[in-house]
C-alpha cells in the first residue's frame, strides 16, 4: 500500500497547511519543466490529492488502519490527472464529469466513482499483462475486476471501468472504477516517453580503439554496437523501433544506448608500467 505521508515527508498528525507546504516544496523541486523525474512528480501529486482533501484523507486512514492488499490500493472519488494520456481510449472521459447532471435545478445523487492502484512490473509495461484486483466496496461488498495493462502503460496511467465503481446509492448507476497503474523501475533500463535507454560500459582503452558491443532489448532481441574509436562518455547510438510501443497508435519508440567510460582497478606493477609507456608514446604524438 503506498504511503502518502512517506511520500510527502509528513506526520499523520500533519495539519492542513504542513501537508500544503510539503507538497509546495517537493513539486517544485520534482516539476518536470524543471529537469525533475516525471514518475515522482506524480506520486506527489497523487499523495497530495489524497491528503489534502477531508473525505478522501480519512477514507484513506481508514484503509491504513485496516490494511490492504501489497498490489492494490483502495481511495476513493475519482484522482486522476493523468487521464488525458488515454483520450479517446480506456473508457474515455474525465472521472469528474457528472453524468448525471442537474435536472431541472435539482441535485441528483450519484454514486461516486472509485480509485485502485496496480503494480507491474517494467517488463509487463511493456509487453502488457491481464491482472484480477479485489477491492472492498464502500457498501461493504467485495468487488472483483480484470484489469488489462496495455502494452506501453507508463507510470501513473489510468484505465476507467464504468459500473464498477460505489453502489451505496439504491437505484443510481453505479460508479466508475479508475485503476492507475504504478511501474516498477528497472536496474537495467530508463524509460523516457516511449524511448527506452540503457547504459553500455567500456574500457577507456575500448573507447580509445573501438570496440563492437550486443546489447539485449525488453522484446527479447539484441543490438550489435559498432562503437566508433574515440568515442565519448556519454555517447548516444539509436535504433528505431525498438523502444516502449506507444498506447495509442502502438508505434515504437527507439532504443538508446548511452555509452558509459568505466575505468578498471589496475594494480598489477608490470601493467601500470606498460600503461605509463604507452601514455607516454601517446603524448608524443598528441
Amino acid at each position: 500500500m503506498t504511503d502518502y505521508y512517506q511520500t510527502l515527508g509528513v506526520s499523520e498528525t500533519a495539519s492542513p497547511d504542513e501537508i500544503k507546504k510539503a507538497y509546495r516544496k517537493l513539486a517544485n523541486q520534482h516539476h518536470p519543466d524543471k529537469g525533475g523525474d516525471q514518475a515522482r512528480f506524480k506520486d506527489i501529486s497523487v499523495a497530495y490529492d489524497n491528503l489534502s482533501d477531508p473525505q478522501k484523507k480519512a477514507e484513506y486512514d481508514n484503509q491504513r488502519r485496516f490494511g490492504g492488499g501489497p498490489h492494490v490500493q483502495f481511495t476513493t472519488e475519482g484522482f486522476d490527472p493523468f487521464g488525458h494520456m488515454f483520450t479517446g481510449g480506456f473508457g474515455g472521459g474525465h472521472p469528474f464529469a457528472d453524468i448525471f447532471g442537474q435536472m431541472r435545478g435539482q441535485q441528483v445523487r450519484r454514486n461516486r466513482d472509485l480509485n485502485i492502484q496496480c503494480t507491474v512490473s517494467f517488463i509487463d509495461s511493456y509487453t502488457g499483462k491481464q491482472l484480477e484486483a479485489n477491492y472492498r466496496l464502500p457498501s461493504g461488498r467485495n468487488q472483483n475486476v480484470v484489469i488489462n495493462v496495455p502494452a506501453g502503460v507508463t507510470h501513473g496511467d489510468t484505465i476507467r471501468y464504468q459500473g464498477l465503481g460505489d453502489d451505496s446509492i439504491p437505484g443510481a448507476p453505479r460508479g466508475s472504477l479508475n485503476v492507475t497503474i504504478l511501474v516498477q523501475p528497472d536496474p537495467n533500463y530508463e524509460r523516457h516517453g516511449d524511448d527506452l535507454y540503457a547504459h553500455i560500459e567500456i574500457s577507456p582503452i575500448e573507447a580509445m580503439i573501438g570496440c563492437k558491443k550486443t546489447v539485449n532489448t525488453l522484446s527479447g532481441s539484441s543490438l550489435n554496437l559498432e562503437i566508433r574509436a574515440g568515442a565519448e562518455d556519454g555517447a548516444r547510438y539509436e535504433a528505431a523501433g525498438n523502444g516502449f510501443p506507444n498506447v495509442n497508435t502502438g508505434q515504437k519508440g527507439r532504443f538508446v544506448s548511452i555509452i558509459k567510460i568505466k575505468t578498471p582497478a589496475v594494480t598489477d606493477p608490470v601493467i601500470i608500467e606498460r600503461l605509463r609507456q604507452l601514455n607516454a608514446e601517446l603524448n608524443k604524438r598528441s
